[in-house]
């Protein structure tokens, strides 16, 4: 504790605390910016790091991370498009709640929860960084691949009323990234001898493709209805009552993202997913998810920052970066002459219990620019479609080209924006596709390499107790939808008996006028 109080004294420092105020500036604009991210922001950032001193330079990047994993649910709540990826899940209901006005809401309670789960992280980061560690250099290939097996079994809980084109658009995920060059062997695969698609069809220009450009189209064609402008659209946060129904939803998402967080490469747009699931899962009314549920955003956000200090574990303790941000942010000790790795804590202490007190003030930091900033994010929700969707397709197209610079990421954002029209106009959810899109590379190369390792055995997958467990998981997760639908429609049938008046509606991503409010469902 003594040394903690000391890293605070260094992190509350006039220069540290100006270096972590700019990091959560900074952070809230790259993970709001479709097409930027926690990664991209730390990479523009480093140059700048350069001049600055370890302490600063550091503080000013973990501002960064933290605050750009909740930036990437503002535009996921105000437009439907996440800022990034770990914000996909949060689009789910955050934009459910904006469309019928509550766009305020919606986004207090990302903040609260964003900064709630940032701080639990933390906690997790200073008291399980020994026993993490230790659990996370323990996944081998085996491991991943039923990691990434229990991740794309989700996508039965994120296709709405037909398994049968849920599955559909997963599968269309894994055929988009087999596109590329081979990731073991580097063979090129559906590339038809074009050069511009050697680098693969990438996560950024789906995302924006499907997010923005498909739901513009879904919008100027009536597709999709505009935001109500009315006086559901306030900057107060949640109240008190409402927070602290809210608890248990934020540590189940805290956890959920503090465990896979710690796991190098698993990163947090999976926790956040699964978080989302799990908490629909174990919800009385699983049915209401998707529609603007408040639980919905809380699982989510708390999981994809509690992921933040969870990342670092295995950072600080054995050199290895948990995620692509903290890959750069390895880059930036690196060149600041700080090897991370056992000795981190004898050598250097003194400026990990630094970094322990950044963390805390750079989520205290995140709130105060979230909530001031709320207002201003709320604006944007009034505009109408048509002056809207143009703004939000040019944008999003300028962030996808500035990614690499590379026009070929423009076009690809324009490709998959038709795709993702044509699939809401055919009632194929979005969610999947991304999902089989972004484990895809996990599930296939840690596949090949266990069964290189085995000799071509599968008994690897079964020999080892965590990959067992993470497949049955998902069987099980697989299984889920179809029992909870035979349950619901026999209960539907008994009480009434009718046809369903509303099983011809184009999209369903909006509550019905005669559905109950949220207040009288909490």
């Amino acid at each position: 504790m003594s040394a903690f109080l000391d890293g605070l004294l260094t992190a509350l420092q006039p220069g540290n605390l100006a270096a972590l105020l700019a990091g959560s500036l900074l952070g809230v604009f790259a993970g709001a910016m479709p097409g930027l991210s926690s990664t991209v922001g730390l990479a523009l950032v480093l140059p700048v790091t350069f001049a600055l001193d370890p302490t600063p330079a550091l503080l000013m990047m973990v501002s960064i991370y933290m605050a750009a994993e909740y930036g990437g649910s503002i535009t996921a709540i105000a437009i439907g498009v996440p800022g990034s990826s770990p914000a996909l899940a949060t689009t789910f209901d955050g934009y459910a709640m904006t469309r019928r006005g509550e766009a305020g809401r919606a986004l207090g309670i990302s903040l609260f929860s964003s900064m709630s789960g940032g701080l639990l992280g933390t906690v997790l980061l200073v008291l399980a960084l020994g026993p993490l560690s230790r659990a996370a250099i323990a996944f081998g290939p085996a491991e991943y691949f039923g990691l990434g097996v229990f991740g794309l079994s989700i996508v039965a809980n994120l296709v709405g009323k037909d398994p049968f084109k849920g599955v559909v658009s997963a599968l269309l995920g894994l055929l988009f990234f087999v596109v590329g060059l081979d990731v073991l062997t580097g063979a090129p695969r559906l590339t038809f001898g074009t050069n511009a698609l050697m680098d693969g069809l990438g996560l950024v220009p789906m995302l924006i493709g499907f997010f923005a450009i498909a739901e513009a189209l879904a919008a100027v064609t009536g597709r999709r209805r505009s935001t109500p402008p009315g006086g559901g659209i306030a900057g107060a946060l949640p109240k008190a009552r409402e927070l602290f129904g809210l608890w248990r939803t934020i540590l189940r998402g805290s956890a959920i993202g503090g465990l896979i967080g710690a796991i190098p490469g698993a990163g947090a747009t999976i926790a956040s997913i699964v978080a989302w699931n799990e908490e629909r899962r174990v919800s009385k009314t699983p049915e209401r998810f998707g529609t603007g549920v408040p639980a919905g955003i809380a699982a989510p956000e708390a999981a994809n920052n509690s992921c933040v200090g969870a990342a670092m574990i295995p950072l600080l303790a054995l050199g290895i970066p948990g995620s692509a941000s903290a890959a750069v942010l390895l880059g930036g000790l690196t060149v600041q002459g700080v090897a991370p790795g056992p000795l981190l804590m004898t050598e250097r202490s003194e400026l990990v219990y630094a970094l322990y007190a950044g963390f805390v003030v750079a989520v205290l930091l995140m709130l105060a620019v979230g909530r001031l900033g709320i207002p201003l994010w709320t604006r944007v929700v009034r505009l109408r479609p048509s002056i809207l969707m143009p703004l939000v397709v040019a944008i999003s197209l300028v962030g996808t080209f500035s990614l690499r610079g590379n026009a070929a990421d423009a076009w690809a954002a324009l490709f998959f924006g038709l795709v993702g029209f044509a699939m809401l106009r055919g009632g194929y959810p979005l969610a999947p596709a991304v999902l089989g899109l972004i484990l895809g590379p996990m599930i296939e190369t840690n596949y090949r390499r266990a069964l290189s390792l085995s000799s071509g055995s599968h008994s690897i997958f079964l020999e080892s107790p965590i990959s067992l467990v993470l497949l049955l998981l998902a069987a099980v997760s697989f299984a889920a939808p179809a029992v909870r639908g035979r349950l619901i429609s026999g209960r539907t049938r008994a009480a009434e008996p009718g046809p369903d008046t509303h099983d011809n509606e184009p999209l369903e991503t909006e509550p019905r006028q005669n559905e109950p409010r949220q207040e009288e469902y909490e």
